[in-house]
């Protein structure tokens, strides 16, 4: 005997309806079950993909580690490495030293002192320094530096006073006596 058959009209209708809601959860929850799968797994996929982009820039450089070792003796920084060894970058005003050895060959100023000391290609120095000046005290700190040191490449004039934006003369003048 069919159990259903003594069931009422509504009973029955709402026996069928629990089924279908019962049908309806489960097919819910195994699509949300579904989707959490994919989502996993999308995670999986971007993590394995972000691992394998590390790798192969970990390959790129011990490749490029054994050219450096070759060729110059040793390994590439890191880029955190030169991050953190970095400079600020910043046009710096002053006056600059060119050296040949221990010998301050040549004395200038310069508004961008790093760009100044490239344009110096005819001249013959190894290393180079400065000081951090105001643009204003330019020609004063210079004229100081290039009567001092008395610099070779500086040049000397026909009289053998030194070639400095301001002379000697008018450089001891604007010290206020003691």
């Amino acid at each position: 005997m069919n159990p259903m058959q003594n069931k009422t009209p509504e009973e029955r209708k709402a026996i069928a309806a629990k089924a279908h809601a019962t049908r309806r959860a489960r097919r819910d929850a195994e699509d949300a079950a579904r989707q959490d799968a994919l989502k996993y797994a999308g995670g999986l996929r971007r993590h394995i993909a972000e691992l394998e982009e590390r790798l192969a820039a970990l390959q790129r450089m011990e490749t490029m580690n054994s050219v450096s070792a070759a060729v110059a003796g040793s390994a590439l920084l890191r880029e955190d490495e030169i991050a953190k060894a970095a400079l600020p970058w910043a046009k710096a005003s002053g006056v600059y030293f060119l050296l040949d050895g221990d010998e301050v060959v040549y004395v200038g100023q310069a508004v961008n002192v790093y760009s100044r000391i490239g344009q110096h290609t005819g001249k013959r120095f190894d290393r180079y320094a400065f000081v951090p000046c105001a643009v204003d005290a330019l020609d004063m700190l210079e004229s100081l530096y290039i009567h001092c040191l008395r610099p070779r490449l500086n040049g000397v004039q026909a009289n053998g006073a030194n070639c400095a934006p301001i002379n000697l003369t008018a450089l001891l003048g604007m010290v206020p006596n003691q």
